[in-house]
């Protein structure tokens, strides 16, 4: 193997080191909410995942959806450091894990299912 072979491998290998570091801190800075830090830190607060969706969790265990302009409501409580959300079509309780970094949120059902990613913002009143 020649000299610029090996430097061009070192190059490769390095960044590729750099590059799943970086992805797992970056995985690492989500942290999981209990109840109170839910409460203090998501309640109050709208949860927006782009301009055509977001929800207004009102301290008083009301939620107001926006989805494409269509405002639905529904119902929120905190249990067992879940955030459990009614859907407009019903009012049976979906509870997810809530995780954040920063303002960033995520929400799942599961700690190894897919997540729903988003933002926490102050809430803009209408």
């Amino acid at each position: 193997m020649n000299y610029g072979a090996v430097c061009i491998l070192t190059v490769i290998t390095t960044v590729s080191a750099l590059f799943s570091s970086s992805t797992a801190m970056a995985q690492e800075m989500f942290r999981r909410l209990a109840d109170k830090e839910i409460q203090a830190r998501v309640i109050g607060n709208d949860i927006i995942d782009s301009s055509q969706w977001s929800m207004y969790l009102r301290p008083d265990g009301a939620v107001i959806r926006d989805e494409l302009g269509r405002k639905l409501t529904g119902v929120w409580k905190i249990e067992k450091s879940k955030l459990c959300l009614s859907r407009p079509s019903d009012q049976r309780l979906n509870c997810h894990e809530v995780w954040m970094s920063g303002q960033n949120i995520r929400l799942r059902v599961n700690k190894d299912e897919e997540t729903f990613d988003a933002v926490v913002t102050k809430h803009k009143a209408n």
